[in-house]
């Protein structure tokens, strides 16, 4: 699934590049043999795409982009792991690639300005989470939306408790006494249970001050899995307030994806219903201030003057109005504002195409 914070970050370098902008789009599968016919997909829009170029501009526009889009084909490891759709971005010696939790057409396009309205997707972008799959004594982070999930690293933070050892004393509540021995011997007043149920309340507190800070610095909210006891005792302890309601009691790894995506979008549910009737608040209030309009003129000429906050457009627009609609989300990316495409009837409930203006 798209990280979009990873996506933003390497937006900035492609939007940067100079020269022409290649976007590609191909339908993918998650399983295998299935997939076994993606990179064929892949390679046949890149033979067109080729065939194309030699009609449209001179080989020494495109030759090295197309080196680069073509040696992907060589990792047999991403394509071993790829989703429902593949987007692949290249352009002043970059290239890119997300993997998509919805199904695109293929398709391809060459010129000034990227085709980006599938990577910008509205319920995806406003509904994603941090999942903490969560025991006694370790932890694994998984970022997810409606459509889908992707574990994480996030080597800030320890994921099992033996690598907190420098930080927390295992032995603070033992003595050590010579007896008759030459080698001490170690005794203390906690039984087993004990210094087990202390040292699981020692990391859930680390895990919670650890989740607090990343939430501060992603501003994403928190589903928690494990099992019932433990989730018990981390809430019981948890001062933070950015965990969602609802768990996952069930291990991640006994869920296909279908099944874990059901769960993840039960949780997600009141969150995503918050979330658009913000949104809709928004926009109705920028529209009583005068700042949003659903005129593409006017829309173009906003978002290369950088006024454009936000903008929320189809994601499969009218062939008429795609180019410019590619011209104006870049332009938007580019002054710092956000982009949300959705499909027409999500747009529809949401009063239809309409960019908000910050002044």
């Amino acid at each position: 699934m798209i990280d979009n914070l990873k996506r933003d970050t390497v937006m900035k370098d492609l939007l940067a590049a100079e020269g022409l902008r290649f976007s590609l789009y191909i339908p993918t599968h998650r399983m295998h043999p299935d997939n076994r016919q993606d990179p064929i997909t892949y390679k046949n829009q890149l033979r067109t795409m080729e065939a194309a170029l030699e009609e449209t501009h001179p080989r020494r526009e495109w030759q090295d982009a197309m080196k680069n889009l073509t040696s992907l084909l060589d990792d047999q490891e991403f394509w071993s792991h790829t989703t429902e759709g593949l987007a692949v971005l290249a352009g002043g010696g970059h290239v890119a690639t997300f993997l998509l939790e919805h199904t695109v057409e293929p398709q391809h396009m060459v010129g000034a300005h990227y085709h980006l309205l599938p990577l910008y997707p509205l319920l995806p972008g406003i509904t994603q989470a941090y999942l903490a799959d969560i025991s006694r004594d370790r932890f694994s982070m998984h970022l997810v939306s409606r459509e889908g999930i992707a574990q994480v690293e996030l080597p800030e933070i320890k994921d099992s408790f033996p690598e907190l050892f420098d930080d927390f004393d295992a032995n603070s509540d033992l003595n050590v006494g010579g007896y008759s021995g030459l080698v001490g011997t170690h005794h203390g007043h906690r039984t087993r249970a004990e210094e087990v149920e202390k040292d699981r309340e020692k990391y859930f507190r680390y895990l919670d001050n650890a989740f607090a800070k990343h939430h501060k610095e992603t501003g994403l909210p928190m589903i928690l899995a494990g099992t019932e006891e433990n989730l018990a005792e981390y809430r019981s302890l948890a001062k933070g307030n950015f965990y969602l309601n609802g768990n996952i009691t069930q291990p991640l790894d006994s869920l296909d994806h279908k099944a874990l995506i059901k769960e993840v979008k039960a949780i997600l549910k009141p969150h995503l219903e918050n979330a658009l009737e913000a949104l809709r608040t928004r926009i109705s209030n920028k529209q009583n201030e005068n700042k949003a309009t659903a005129n593409l003129g006017e829309f173009l000429a906003a978002a290369r003057e950088g006024r454009v906050e936000t903008a929320l457009v189809p994601m499969m627009p009218e062939e008429s109005e795609r180019k410019a609609l590619d011209a104006a989300v870049e332009q938007v990316l580019l002054n710092g504002g956000t982009v949300y495409t959705a499909e027409q009837d999500v747009l529809d409930s949401l009063g239809g195409r309409v960019a908000l203006m910050r002044y």
